[in-house]
């Protein structure tokens, strides 16, 4: 009996945990959101390498060469515009809980998210702009108190020749 079922329905189980693996399809809000809410539950754990080997599957091109070129162009033992990760607005995340997203847009390939968490007792908001690349949503741009833009910080530091502003 068992076996039947295994047979039957085993297709039909793994098509679904593919569904449930599968990066957060570009195609509307639940998608972006899907995908913001990963990001912030890989924090959880070991956490995260947003700005190393995973930094293709989470920012836009465009961004990702200016991070890239950031770090490439500080000089060793500096440090660049990026002094910290950008998705928590932190240095170190320990601590970060209490997550919330929302999100709007999301036809047309942009969306916005905003994340509201805590890191120990320090409440935290960023926006994210995202923009759907090859069918999958990446982070275009950052939004912090401190940082109106991430964009616009990486852009005026490497355009003054110096990391820093």
């Amino acid at each position: 009996m068992l076996r039947r079922l295994v047979i039957r329905f085993g297709p039909l189980f793994a098509g679904l945990a593919v569904l449930a693996t599968a990066p957060a399809r570009a195609q509307d809000a639940a998608g972006a959101r899907a995908f913001v809410v990963g990001l912030y539950a890989a924090y959880h754990g070991h956490g995260p390498d947003y700005l190393g080997r995973q930094a293709p599957q989470v920012f836009a091109p465009r961004l990702l060469t200016l991070i890239r070129r950031d770090a490439a162009e500080t000089p060793q033992g500096d440090v660049g515009a990026l002094d910290g990760d950008p998705i928590c607005d932190c240095q170190d995340a320990g601590g970060l809980r209490g997550v919330a997203v929302e999100v709007t847009g999301g036809a047309g390939g942009r969306a916005s998210a905003v994340a509201h968490f805590r890191i120990s007792a320090e409440a935290r908001t960023v926006r994210l702009d995202l923009v759907a690349v090859q069918g999958q949503w990446r982070i275009s741009d950052v939004h912090t108190a401190d940082t109106p833009s991430l964009v616009s910080l990486l852009t005026r530091s490497l355009r003054a020749g110096h990391p820093k502003d």
